[in-house]
C-alpha cells in the first residue's frame, strides 16, 4: 500500500469493520519507507481505538509484521507487548524498538512467561540473560532454602563485618593516598564496570572497583559478596548511574536476588529512593578508612 493510502485510513477514510480496518492501516503503514513522526502519531490515533475490538489474532497479525520494524508508534508497541506471550512473542524474540530498559519492565510486569521469549532474543544483554535465567530456574528453590539460611547468613554477616572492622584498620598507607583522587566520571565507570562484571576472570569487577573508587580489595569483595546489594547500590548511586543501568549491573552481580519478579520493583525503589548526597558521604567514609561496607556507616573502631 502506498504512503496516499495509509494517510487516507489514518483520516477516517476507511469505514468497514474495525478488524479489516486494522490490518489494513497496519499494513499500509510498514509499506512507508520512512515513517515522519506525524504518520506514526496517526497510526496510534487511530489503532488505539480500534484495539479492544479485534480479536487476539489479528494482534498476533499485528506483533508480527510490527516486529522488524524500527520506529513503530508507541503506544501500540506497548499495548501489544502486555499482550500474553504467545500474542506478543514476535516483538519479544526480534523488535529493535525495545530497549534494555524496556524488556526490564516487561519481564517486572509480566513475570516468566515473557522472561523466557526474551531470553530468545539475539545479543541479548548479559544481566538481562543471567535475570532470565534466575526466573526461570532457581525461583522455586530460594523459596525452598529461604528459611533455614537466616541464621547461618546473619552469622555469616558478623564475621565478615569483624573481618572488614580488622582490614580497615590496617589500611595500607598506599591504599590511603588514593583516597585523593578524584571519583571518575560516570562514562569512564560505566565503561569499566561492564567490562569487568561480564568478565570470565575471577575477581575482575572486585578489581575494577579497588581501582576506580581507592578502596581496599577487601572492602571491594566486601560489596560484592554481602548476602544483598546493599552496599553496590550505594556505590553505582555515588557514581551516579541511572536507576536501569545500575539494575543491569545489580543483577549481573547478584542475578539470585532477581528471581521474583516483584524484585525488580523493589530494587528499582530501594535505588530511587536513595540520596545520591547520602550514598557519596556513604562512599567517602569507605574511601578515607572511617567506615567499611556493611558498617551501616558506623566508625571503625581504632586500635588502642
Amino acid at each position: 500500500m502506498s504512503s496516499a493510502v495509509f494517510r487516507q485510513l489514518a483520516s477516517g477514510g476507511e469505514a468497514h469493520r474495525p478488524e479489516r480496518l486494522f490490518r489494513a492501516a497496519i499494513s499500509a503503514f510498514v509499506s512507508l519507507t520512512r515513517p515522519t513522526r506525524r504518520e506514526i502519531a496517526q497510526l496510534d490515533d487511530l489503532a488505539l481505538p480500534l484495539y479492544p475490538l479485534i480479536a487476539a489474532e489479528t494482534r498476533r497479525y499485528a506483533a508480527a509484521v510490527l516486529s522488524d520494524f524500527a520506529t513503530p508508534p508507541p503506544g501500540l508497541l506497548r499495548r501489544l507487548t502486555d499482550e500474553p506471550a504467545e500474542i506478543c512473542a514476535p516483538l519479544l524474540v526480534r523488535s529493535p524498538a525495545l530497549s534494555d530498559v524496556d524488556l526490564i519492565g516487561l519481564i517486572a510486569r509480566h513475570g516468566q512467561p515473557h522472561a523466557r521469549v526474551i531470553g530468545r532474543r539475539a545479543h541479548l544483554n548479559p544481566a538481562i540473560a543471567a535475570l532470565v535465567r534466575a526466573l526461570s530456574a532457581q525461583a522455586h528453590d530460594d523459596e525452598q532454602t529461604a528459611p533455614s539460611a537466616g541464621s547461618a547468613s546473619e552469622a555469616d554477616v558478623r564475621d565478615r563485618l569483624r573481618l572488614i572492622m580488622s582490614a580497615a584498620n590496617t589500611q595500607a598507607p598506599a591504599a590511603r593516598q588514593r583516597i585523593d583522587r578524584p571519583l571518575p566520571t560516570l562514562e569512564t565507570a560505566g565503561a569499566i564496570l561492564r567490562e569487568a562484571v561480564f568478565s570470565s576472570e575471577n575477581g575482575a569487577f572486585e578489581a575494577a572497583l579497588t581501582e576506580l573508587l581507592g578502596i581496599s580489595s577487601d572492602a571491594a569483595r566486601e560489596i560484592t559478596g554481602f548476602p544483598t546489594y546493599g552496599e553496590l547500590i550505594i556505590v553505582l548511586k555515588a557514581l551516579g548511574f541511572e536507576d536501569a543501568e545500575a539494575f543491569l549491573l545489580t543483577a549481573a552481580v547478584f542475578p539470585k536476588l532477581f528471581s521474583q519478579r516483584s524484585a525488580i520493583g523493589f530494587f528499582l525503589e530501594r535505588y530511587r529512593a536513595l540520596s545520591a548526597d547520602n550514598a557519596r558521604h556513604r562512599l567517602q567514609s569507605w574511601r578515607d578508612g572511617t567506615s567499611a561496607p556493611g558498617h551501616a556507616d558506623q566508625p571503625v573502631a581504632i586500635s588502642k
